[in-house]
């Protein structure tokens, strides 16, 4: 099995979308660290339906902003399961949804501070081991379509997600050399079980009807595409942004 001896971290995998990438990886076989910030009762119910469906897990908290603390979360995931072959870097920060001239920087702050600053921390913390192992590795970080829709409802997250995405290209170019890919994942609007949506039915129902497919993104399928760019399928596939939204977003 070729995800077989293989270690995972997903940050923000307490929940959402991070909660069903740690159940996908743990499916075909890897041992996976859920981070999560806050929120550990929510953590530990995902370690404990993987282990119940005989996968294996832990859960891990830290404060990625920190940079001590993306190592330690890195750390406890090393001395549990061995070196992390898969960084998923999934935590976000809910945002406020304001017109420009009434944003401040501090309502950028938040955003820069998990998204962006978060994904660095992770991946400084984990890409010596990947590189001094000399056997590759793989670094998936979750955007958005947003990133292609501009709105001015998505000022600062979309701010973030396109420092990110600009983030990961640079290092894709620079990881080629380890074997180590570095791929972003972009879901449109995802229903999840565990978070309620902060828009209304009408702006839902406009976004609806500009996806060609005619449905929203469901959580299971942005995960499977994490899979596939963790997956031996993937190996010569780096500095790429795979959009699931539909045919909304098209690159």
């Amino acid at each position: 099995m070729e995800f077989e001896g293989r270690v995972a971290l997903v940050t923000g995998g307490n929940r959402g979308i991070g909660m069903e990438i740690a159940h996908t990886l743990a499916r075909v076989g890897v041992a996976v660290g859920v981070h999560y910030r806050a929120a550990e009762e929510m953590a530990q119910d995902v370690v404990a339906a993987i282990q119940k469906a005989g996968g294996r897990a832990m859960a891990v908290r830290g404060d990625i902003r920190d940079r001590g603390e993306a190592a330690a979360v890195v750390a406890a995931v090393t001395n549990a399961y061995g070196p992390v072959d898969i960084l998923v870097n999934n935590a976000r920060q809910l945002g406020v949804k304001k017109k420009f001239l009434e944003l401040s920087w501090s309502d950028y702050e938040p955003q820069f501070d998990v998204i962006v600053k978060g994904a660095f921390n992770c991946c400084q913390a984990v890409l010596p081991s990947m590189i001094e192992r000399g056997r590759g590795g793989r670094v998936i970080n979750m955007l958005s379509t947003i990133t292609e829709e501009p709105s001015w409802r998505w000022h600062a997250y979309g701010a973030a997600k396109g420092a990110l995405l600009q983030m990961t290209r640079h290092l894709a170019a620079e990881m080629g050399p380890h074997n180590i890919t570095v791929n972003m994942v972009s879901p449109g609007f995802t229903r999840t079980v565990d978070r309620q949506t902060p828009h209304g039915d009408e702006y839902l129902q406009d976004v609806l009807a500009h996806i060609p497919m005619g449905r929203f993104v469901r959580p299971d399928e942005v995960a499977k595409a994490v899979a596939f760019l963790a997956s031996d399928q993937a190996s010569f596939i780096t500095g790429a942004n795979l959009p699931l939204s539909g045919g909304k977003v098209m690159n």
